[in-house]
């Protein structure tokens, strides 16, 4: 320690200007530092990079327990003030272990940078306590260490870099890190399409002949059992028909009656008995199908079920073709979903894979149920567009929904990133606007 204390202050100033770089200038700090006051251990640290220097060394052995302990303490004693510190600053097991490693009066020097900017501290220790002039003088030294570290000092751009990063406040890097990652997050790829609850297996009734509607006898959603007549088609010329047959299978029997009395006298006779005999044949098989025809022109139902149909009065004297269908008969309990997806809408699909159907009478009660298939090609849709038919299964315990119900069926593909979920459609519109 020098006599005169100012005059070795600027000789430390000096010191410390003409330093070459970061590494000389701790060296100088921890050092050098004893021309201004008396002291038995000194440390640099620097925030964001730890601990640059200790007096008495050349170089920090990173792994030891006193390099440890004393990086661990200087992080405790932060502050901005200039403050003698000691074992009753640090609370619990580091602070017990004070008397171990330093003296217990310590002084402490916040380093600044041009700004004001805290750069670190440089911690000094002795034995004895720290008096007012003592203070001023390092206080004093403290500020022009720091201006001659900011000058010389050049941080590699991963130190700056986590220096920035240790700055930011913890929540707005959580907040960060969370619309980064969220892009990446698994999805289910899903589309939507318009659904109704269909019959799983119904009896479709269609016209047995060409012919007019003339009478339905069921009501929509009325209930039916097997037998019961749900249509029938004009008869009117199918009479007709069928009593010119029974006349000429009388006039035919009449004929043949004539030629047998004949065929007794008159051996020509014989011969034409077999024609005859054909002909009555002939006719008694058209008078059986009219018959026939007649009977099937009255349709009943084949099994027990409800009748699905439009409104009656609609059908009633409109013609239709054979094979036309007029109504189904379907059991309420034993249903499916329906529904058809837009080509754009084609994405891969599984079967037995997840089907949420949200009806329109009560949206927010989904009902589940598993993809049964997708038609490969797409066909006309009741309304007239294009779609392929989707047909879903409910789950095993869902209580099916009523007969007939519509709604939105959301269909789950395979987990992708959602950046992947939100950019597929517009993706899609810009790769067909480019044509690409």
């Amino acid at each position: 320690m020098s006599d005169n204390p100012l005059l070795a202050l600027l000789g430390l100033e000096e010191h410390a200007r003409k330093a070459a770089n970061s590494t000389e200038l701790g060296f100088v700090m921890v050092n050098d530092s004893r021309a201004l006051v008396v002291y038995r251990q000194a440390a640099l640290f620097i925030d964001g990079e730890g601990l640059k220097a200790v007096s008495g060394v050349a170089e920090i052995e990173a792994g030891a327990p006193f390099t440890l302990w004393l990086d661990r303490v200087l992080k405790r004693l932060g502050g901005e003030d200039v403050r003698q510190v000691g074992p009753g600053d640090i609370d619990g097991a580091d602070g017990a272990e004070w008397s171990e490693w330093l003296p217990s009066h310590g002084l402490l020097l916040p380093l600044r940078g041009r700004e004001g900017k805290r750069l670190g501290a440089l911690l000094l220790a002795r034995d004895e306590a720290w008096g007012n002039q003592e203070v001023a003088l390092l206080t004093r030294a403290a500020d022009f260490y720091g201006h001659a570290w900011t000058v010389l000092h050049r941080p590699s751009p991963v130190t700056e870099w986590k220096r920035k990063i240790r700055s930011v406040p913890r929540y707005r890097l959580k907040l960060a890190v969370g619309i980064v990652l969220a892009p990446l997050f698994p999805v289910h790829l899903s589309v939507l399409a318009p659904a109704e609850v269909v019959a799983r297996d119904p009896a479709v009734i269609r016209s047995p002949m060409d012919g007019v509607l003339e009478k339905v006898y069921v009501r929509p959603n009325q209930r039916v059992s097997e037998g019961d007549r749900l249509f029938d088609l004009d008869r009117t010329t199918l009479t007709g028909k069928l009593e010119v047959a029974k006349k000429a299978l009388s006039t035919a029997q009449a004929e043949l009656d004539q030629a047998t009395q004949q065929a007794f006298f008159d051996p020509k006779a014989k011969g034409a008995l077999a024609v005859i005999r054909a002909r009555i044949e002939e006719r008694f098989a058209e008078a059986a199908q009219l018959e026939d025809l007649m009977a099937r022109s009255q349709v009943t139902a084949p099994r027990a079920g409800v009748a699905v149909l439009d409104d009656p009065a609609e059908w009633q004297g409109r013609p239709v073709a054979v094979g036309e269908k007029v109504l189904a008969v379907a059991s309420p309990n034993d249903v499916e979903v329906e529904a058809w997806l837009a080509p754009a809408d084609v994405i891969e699909l599984e079967k037995g894979g997840p089907v949420s159907l949200f009806l329109n009478a009560d949206p927010l009660s989904p009902v589940s149920a598993r993809l049964l298939y997708v038609t490969y090609e797409a066909i006309p849709q009741p309304d007239g567009n294009l779609g392929h038919r989707v047909r879903a299964e409910l789950s095993e315990g869902e209580s099916g929904p009523r007969l007939g119900l519509k709604g939105t069926a959301r269909l789950d593909g395979h987990r992708v990133p959602l950046i992947y979920w939100l950019a597929r459609r517009p993706l899609a519109v810009i790769r067909s606007f480019v044509g690409l």
